[in-house]
């Protein structure tokens, strides 16, 4: 029988930069403001066999890898987060006049995004197994900065999960749940 007491709503808010007890680590990043809610999915690619005799109908699935996402629109126009994260991200402080300050963004290929764990948590919910730590999180940034009559400026934040070989389970990508909890 189901059990609507499990059906939840409600905003979120995406900290990048957890320790692997759960807590926030010098210099994390929160984002506790969130225009249209905060989306996680993950993606599982397959390998699929075909024999002559079945023709395109596949004889087997075999995962092949998964990675997860999480998007999310945010009004929060703090360029000093983007700094954080992104590598082609600078900050450039007037040497004069240090209340002059500028934010710099390259478009040269090679830069390694920084890896750091997340969490997902509802705003307001104290309730660990609620929560969703993902493991490897690099954050993709493109700006998307409208400017409308109706609507306020926001930006859009694209993550990307990826499996962690240093983790136990190696290959760890996310966590549902209390990630204190060992067996």
């Amino acid at each position: 029988m189901s059990e609507v007491n499990n059906i939840y709503a409600g905003p979120g808010e995406f900290i990048w930069g957890i320790d692997e007890d759960g807590n926030e680590e010098s210099g994390a990043i929160t984002f506790d403001l969130t225009q249209g809610g905060i989306n996680f999915t993950t993606t599982t690619t397959y390998f699929e066999p075909t024999t002559d005799q079945t023709g395109t109908a596949p004889v087997d699935s075999i995962s092949t890898g998964t990675t997860g996402a999480v998007t999310f629109d945010t009004p929060d126009m703090n360029f000093e987060k983007v700094v954080s994260y992104n590598p082609n991200a600078g900050k450039v402080v007037d040497g004069t006049t240090p209340s002059k300050v500028k934010y710099q963004v390259t478009g040269l290929a090679g830069k390694k995004l920084p890896r750091k764990r997340a969490v997902i948590k509802p705003i307001g919910v104290t309730d660990p197994s609620r929560f969703i730590y993902i493991e490897s999180v690099g954050i993709k940034f493109d700006v998307n900065a409208g400017f409308k009559l109706d609507d306020n400026q926001k930006m859009t934040i694209s993550a990307i999960a990826y499996p962690d070989l240093n983790a136990i389970p190696k290959g760890l990508l996310y966590t549902w749940g209390d990630i204190t909890a060992t067996a």
